[in-house]
């Protein structure tokens, strides 16, 4: 199922246009907010993201973010945009 999440992130279609190899479109966008409301990306990826900025490994110079695909509204921030301390 992680497998289709990354198939949904690195090609930008629809939840609906996931492969059925990696299981129903339904499942797979579940098992996504699961992995979000319970902070699993965040134990997954920024760990990993810390360790690499503390050893000066990760350069952020030449890193870009395009928010026009992060949606807000009225203020909130998606679960999976907040970050735990």
């Amino acid at each position: 199922m992680f497998n289709g999440i990354l198939y949904v992130l690195t090609t930008g279609c629809t939840w609906g246009d996931v492969p059925r190899q990696y299981g129903t479109k339904s499942t797979v966008h579940r098992f996504h907010l699961y992995l979000a409301e319970h902070g699993i990306y965040q134990d997954i990826f920024l760990d990993p993201l810390r360790a690499g900025y503390t050893l000066q490994k990760i350069d952020f110079m030449h890193c870009s973010t395009d928010t026009e695909d992060v949606p807000a509204k009225k203020g909130d921030r998606p679960v999976m945009m907040t970050i735990r301390k």
